[in-house]
């Protein structure tokens, strides 16, 4: 009965929790803000507090529907993008810290805990749950049946997505310094699996048994973090990386040894993303770069937005660009000219989120963003 009456109030405060916000900024720069379909809040109370330190390195995902992620640090659920009212809740023992990996129409979700629990995306029910020696930030790749994850400590896992078994792991080396959170998301290729490390080393071990095949670091940086980020692509036999010391490269992977095709040296890099033959690239002065990675890294535009950009996506016309302060820039992805912003008033969190044909941000504060795009 208890319990009933538990899961009862839990539910109706949860559904109270993504009502939207009333009002729209009627500053200046409304004007250079179309598409915003609304704001909702998903935790009020955190509405109300603002906390200045609010964090959330998770972020959300969309899958069947339903946005799934950290609806509080007790608290993950799902809730259908429809209803907007929360469809189902697990109780977190610790924090999420990777983004939930969307496979199928189930999510795999991370824990500073280093567990990792894979939940129907519809009902919420765990399918499995594993641990890890320390918990994973970086985004998750599943690959046949098999699900790969680097953890903090640079250890690699290949996990069977079916039974959430541990079939090998690959031991990268402990970092050496301190390292960026949300490093990028390994690469599968030729039957191995490559990862980056902080020390900016590329490593590809065998995807069958997970013994190394080999180590290559593309270039020397004096700079502090040498650590991959963004997306990793491999494309025609080369792979294409971008470090934050502000290395963009091509790797060839075809020979018997590794080789550097191509390079660039960037200002301090935060993300890059790939999407019709461009490889975009964020900086940490404000820069967007369009490149060509067929073309020896040819610049193709280059854009400046006026603030860090944390990340980037990449839709079917523009990119789109998120920044420190929780500045929005979207740039068209031909020509790089700014096709619109806006300014949310708190930090972003996670990943941005496109799905049909709406962009989506998070707040540290648990706030949703919802944009047309188009």
């Amino acid at each position: 009965m208890l319990a009933t009456l538990f899961a009862t109030a839990l539910s109706a405060k949860l559904a109270l929790a993504v009502t939207p916000h009333t009002g729209i900024n009627s500053r200046s720069e409304a004007s250079a803000r179309p598409f915003q379909l609304g704001v909702w809040t998903i935790n009020p109370k955190m509405d109300r507090q603002k906390p200045l330190a609010a964090l959330d390195p998770a972020g959300f995902v969309v899958n069947s529907g339903v946005l799934v992620g950290a609806f509080s640090d007790e608290w993950v659920g799902g809730m259908p993008l429809a209803t907007r009212r929360v469809q189902w809740w697990i109780e977190a023992k610790s924090t999420l810290t990777a983004p939930p990996g969307s496979f199928g129409g189930s999510v795999v979700l991370g824990f500073r805990d280093g567990k990792l629990i894979r939940v129907d995306a519809l009902s919420g029910k765990k399918l499995w749950t594993s641990d890890l020696d320390s918990f994973t930030e970086r985004p998750m790749l599943l690959n046949g049946t098999t699900l790969y994850i680097v953890t903090a400590a640079q250890v690699l896992y290949a996990i069977d997505f079916q039974s959430g078994k541990t079939l090998w792991v690959y031991d990268g080396g402990f970092p050496e310094g301190l390292s960026i959170r949300a490093a990028a998301r390994p690469v599968a290729f030729d039957n191995k699996v490559i990862f980056g490390t902080a020390s900016g080393e590329l490593i590809a071990v065998s995807a069958d048994s997970g013994k190394l095949a080999w180590r290559f670091n593309p270039a020397y940086s004096t700079a502090r973090f040498h650590d991959y980020v963004g997306e990793m692509v491999v494309r025609s036999g080369k792979l294409i990386v971008a470090r934050y010391d502000g290395l963009v490269a091509a790797i060839d992977l075809t020979g018997s040894a590794r080789n550097v095709l191509w390079q660039e040296k960037l200002p301090s890099i935060t993300s890059s993303a790939y999407r019709g033959d461009k490889y975009f690239v964020g900086a940490l002065n404000g820069d967007v770069y369009s490149l060509d990675p067929d073309n020896a890294g040819k610049h193709i535009w280059r854009q400046m937005t006026g603030t860090a950009v944390t990340s980037l996506i990449v839709g079917e016309r523009d990119v789109f660009a998120a920044g420190a302060g929780g500045r929005i820039t979207a740039l068209d992805s031909n020509s790089g000219k700014i096709s619109w912003f806006d300014r949310l008033g708190s930090a972003i969190a996670g990943s941005p989120l496109i799905y049909e044909d709406t962009l989506y941000f998070t707040t540290g504060i648990k706030s949703l963003y919802a944009y047309r795009i188009r």
